[in-house]
């Protein structure tokens, strides 16, 4: 236990560092100085916010970070204590305990998800986070139509295996759909998968070999960067702009790195939302054929455009078929069927086939039987028309409540379409990770912008002052109180907002 007293922390108001800093400070310089020896027991949490008069999230947020710099470190149910500076190298103790929803610095992407789909379900918490559709937009009556239909009409057979490849009428009114979107295939090209992230697992496991190195856009998808975790494949950062991966800057990236792929959303990326215009799409094209650069294309989010329609895919504009184009009805119409399809380069088309029926990827029989007749009845497209008109409401929603209630110096993304808008805090203020533990406390959630870079890059200032917003999810008088709540949340821990 602390001895009574043992040093005091001065709260200067006037001081410009926030309350949780000088916490922070005054307790790191007393650790170092040895007046607070290792393994002492620091305050609970309440006891010192009561001491301070301060809210108890302040000196969480003080203590978080004196963990992250080892300085201390908790144990549910028997408090903080200090460590020796002198075993934190080659230490070999217990693992970590799984992480805290108040220390989203160890958050993996893994972890991330499955935090903000328990969050979702919370209905005292507003959660911007999750990479998921308007639950409240679902078409429940037209699936359970749909899937009752395919009952009685083709019986038990539905419940059987169905072909490897995929089920040929939903190949067939797939093949259609693209070609209004420029791409032209015959249906057999269709690989259906269980969902667009097995298609990118597919297509990533098939056509790089350990040491192989690949170009991803930085920010990028969590589970991309989950992929190549681990993987023995040498992911490199192809820096993004308001237009999307920067075309300048792949001949050097390409040269230096020499890689076998580019991972590309070129419509709608996820996390920020933006959308590449026609001309840098043929540029990047270009590029790709002369250093025979193989593309992924992620597609997921292409029917989710909300002012008009985005330009054609990399796949419709590539002559040189150099593109693995990958999309799928999770984001737009059923997550919980999980139905995702894979296009291959015509040299590609056999390997990659090859490893769909090894993985044996394909979605259910039953749930692709009942896409196709939504296709054949056009419930999908009646489906997308009722929630592209919600979606825009909902982004307006956004947009006026980030201008109306967002610092001085804080901007975002004003996405076409997507499900997704990036907002960058102002760099002088508190991190997206210090933001979040404040924010929870008032009730809501967003995905930090860390996440979304390669784990080299966290550190920058780009990353750790970044967060992105899903503005699809709640009706707009919902949508508004979380931005003010997350306003509320970016003064209590520390930052200026602007004088009403």
């Amino acid at each position: 236990m602390l001895p009574s007293n043992p040093f005091e922390i001065r709260l200067d108001r006037n001081d410009p560092r926030p309350l949780y800093r000088q916490i922070k400070d005054a307790l790191a310089a007393a650790i170092e100085s040895g007046e607070l020896p290792p393994s002492t027991r620091l305050p609970a949490t309440r006891a010192l916010a009561q001491k301070l008069g301060v809210d108890r999230v302040t000196v969480v947020t003080a203590y978080n970070e004196l963990a992250a710099e080892g300085l201390i470190q908790s144990h549910v149910g028997r408090g903080s204590f200090v460590l020796d500076p002198a075993s934190l190298t080659g230490r070999h103790e217990t693992p970590p305990a799984p992480p805290s929803l108040r220390a989203p610095d160890e958050w993996t992407a893994h972890n991330f998800n499955r935090e903000m789909m328990r969050l979702a379900r919370r209905p005292d918490i507003i959660t911007f986070g999750p990479g998921m559709p308007a639950t409240d937009l679902l078409p429940a009556d037209d699936y359970r139509f749909a899937l009752n239909a395919v009952l009685r009409r083709d019986g038990p057979e539905v419940l059987q295996y169905g072909p490897i490849e995929g089920h040929p009428p939903l190949q067939a009114a797939i093949a259609e759909e693209l070609a209004g979107f420029g791409v032209h295939i015959r249906p057999e090209q269709a690989l259906i998968t269980s969902g667009a992230e097995q298609a990118l697992s597919l297509a990533m496991r098939t056509v790089l070999r350990t040491g192989d190195a690949v170009l991803v856009e930085q920010p990028t998808y969590l589970h991309v960067l989950d992929l190549l975790a681990g993987s023995g494949i040498e992911a490199h950062p192809a820096p993004c702009d308001e237009q999307g991966a920067r075309a300048d800057a792949l001949p050097e990236l390409i040269e230096r790195h020499r890689p076998r792929l580019l991972y590309l959303t070129p419509t709608y990326q996820n996390p920020t939302g933006v959308c590449m215009p026609l001309a840098r799409r043929r540029e990047i094209l270009q590029l790709a054929a002369a250093h025979h650069l193989l593309i992924l294309e992620d597609d997921v989010y292409r029917h989710l455009w909300l002012d008009a329609p985005p330009p054609p895919p990399l796949r419709a504009l590539d002559p040189a078929d150099n593109v693995i184009y990958v999309n799928g009805y999770s984001k737009c119409l059923l997550p919980g069927a999980r139905i995702g399809y894979l296009l291959a380069p015509q040299r590609l088309h056999a390997e990659l086939e090859a490893a769909h029926q090894t993985l044996d990827l394909t979605a259910t029989e039953l749930s692709q039987r009942a896409l196709a007749l939504l296709f054949e009845q056009s419930r999908f497209r009646q489906h997308l028309e009722r929630v592209r008109a919600a979606y825009r409401e909902r982004r307006r929603a956004m947009l006026e409540a980030l201008t109306d209630y967002m610092p001085p110096g804080a901007s975002w993304t004003r996405p076409a379409g997507g499900l997704f808008l990036w907002l960058r805090l102002p760099p002088g203020g508190p991190s997206a990770t210090t933001l979040y533990v404040h924010a929870l406390d008032l009730g809501v959630a967003f995905a930090p912008g860390h996440l979304f870079y390669l784990p080299e890059r966290v550190k920058a200032d780009d990353a750790a002052h970044s967060l992105r917003l899903n503005f699809t999810l709640y009706p707009p008088p919902i949508i508004r109180d979380g931005i003010r709540r997350l306003a509320r949340a970016w003064e209590r821990a520390g930052g200026e907002l602007p004088s009403s």
